[in-house]
């Protein structure tokens, strides 16, 4: 959906600054890199307008200098930057609306920054005590604003309303409907349809997600069955997507569900994930890995990762182990916990015959052990992270780690690493397309 996203703690920090000058309507500058394709626009950086900027400030109006203006033109346009210009309401019940001033003020606004700084869209905000409410600079069509974080929470007022159905009364009862609306309203993907990525699917399909991408470039193979849920034996040699599709729909006929029979670290398909909600990791490739992993910082789209390893050592199983953590700003990535290896991606990335001839990789493959329940206990993990992310149920954990053997799970913590290319500022956070992801170009796919 058309967006306007901040990075957590972004969009807090500037409505609480803007509203401790109430009464006096206050005014902030934001820039933000466009995403075209995806119809988003991503928040870099967000400030509060300092005194001297105001031509005419009052309870009722404020007005910018032309020459402030000047200088926000002049810092968007070499960095190809839109701008987005907020200001407050400040004594606004519920979420605020443009007045009739606003509008007459952004035509000429629009016109100006449409002249000067011209490589995107630009928009406006409005802030009152209770949400927000943005549009494009000089229109009347909302655009809906999120704030990106250890939550993902809608800062300008109700989705759009579903009909809901009374299939979900029970989880209505737990969450509430806003948080059934906002499940219906997402669209989410789902990277890896198989151990893992298949239970995903299945209890999404069960809360009432209507709208799916699912990403896997392989077959069923019949050392699947014992753990890809919603296939049988009779789906041996079929796409692992079309399992998938089947699952969700026998669940939930109203759904929809697009496939794609492709590895997520081509390019190409890298870009599909641009015009999600919420993405769940559920491959063991640490080349997919690296590649959402920072996608998810440098889009603003928050994404649930999962792994599940069964040692066997000397026909005796020595660990039963699992991982969820969440990806998302203000918490820390893959690479801050080192949970990536750097010359596996490196081979991953290859393609069949450059593998091949790679004199630096010796050996085959050798398949890991795998169970469904130990499966199916990290995606239902991941799932209650989710619906504590989006729906308000109280649910905090963002890290958690599993021991089959002693029957453990437990919330932990990880330190974020300061100047991370992959989750930092001075990194790939809300860079959107201005910033290369870590994919293997077209011509090697």
């Amino acid at each position: 959906m058309s967006a306007l996203r901040f990075a957590a703690p972004a969009y807090a920090e500037l409505t609480s600054a803007l509203l401790a000058d109430a009464p006096l309507e206050s005014c902030g500058v934001a820039f933000a890199k466009a995403d075209p394709d995806a119809g988003t626009w991503l928040v870099r950086d967000a400030q509060s307008v300092p005194e001297e900027a105001y031509e005419v400030r009052t309870e009722t109006s404020a007005t910018l200098r032309p020459a402030y203006l000047i200088e926000v033109a002049n810092r968007a346009r070499p960095t190809g930057d839109s701008v987005v210009l907020i200001h407050t309401h400040p004594f606004t019940r519920g979420t605020p609306s443009f007045s009739p001033i606003d509008d007459a003020g952004e035509v000429e606004l629009a016109e100006y920054f449409g002249r000067r700084a011209s490589t995107g869209f630009h928009l406006a905000m409005v802030v009152g005590p209770n949400g927000c409410r943005a549009r494009r600079l000089g229109t009347r069509g909302d655009i809906p604003v999120w704030e990106v974080g250890a939550t993902l929470a809608c800062r300008s007022g109700a989705v759009t309303a579903i009909e809901l159905s009374e299939i979900h009364d029970r989880q209505v009862r737990a969450f509430g409907r806003a948080g059934q609306q906002i499940l219906a309203g997402l669209r989410v993907g789902i990277v890896g349809a198989g151990g893992t990525g298949s239970v995903i699917a299945q209890e999404l399909a069960h809360l009432g997600v209507l709208d799916f991408l699912v990403i896997d470039p392989d077959r069923v193979e019949r050392t699947n069955l014992n753990r890809l849920v919603g296939a049988h034996p009779e789906d041996v040699g079929n796409e692992k997507v079309s399992v998938a599709r089947s699952a969700i729909l026998s669940i939930s006929p109203a759904a929809q569900v697009t496939g794609v029979v492709r590895d997520v670290v081509d390019a190409d398909v890298a870009a599909l994930l641009r015009g999600l909600d919420f993405i769940f990791l559920c491959t063991d490739s640490h080349a997919s890995r690296a590649v959402v992993g920072q996608f998810a910082y440098q889009f603003l789209v928050p994404t649930i990762d999962m792994g599940v390893s069964v040692t066997v050592k000397e026909g005796e199983v020595t660990h039963i182990s699992g991982r969820v953590q969440m990806l998302a700003p203000g918490l820390p990535c893959l690479a801050c916990t080192s949970a990536l290896d750097g010359e596996q991606i490196r081979r991953e990335m290859l393609t069949p015959e450059l593998r091949a001839s790679d004199p630096y990789i010796i050996g085959v493959h050798e398949p890991q052990p795998a169970v469904i329940s130990i499966n199916a206990t990290m995606a239902s993990l991941a799932i209650t992270m989710f619906m504590g992310a989006v729906t308000g149920m109280p649910a905090h954990a963002r890290f958690q780690l599993y021991d089959g053997i002693r029957g453990t799970v437990r919330p932990t913590t990880a330190r974020i690493v300061s100047n991370c290319i992959v989750c930092s500022s001075e990194g790939a956070l809300a860079r959107g397309p201005s910033w290369p992801l870590p994919v293997r170009p077209a011509a090697f796919a």
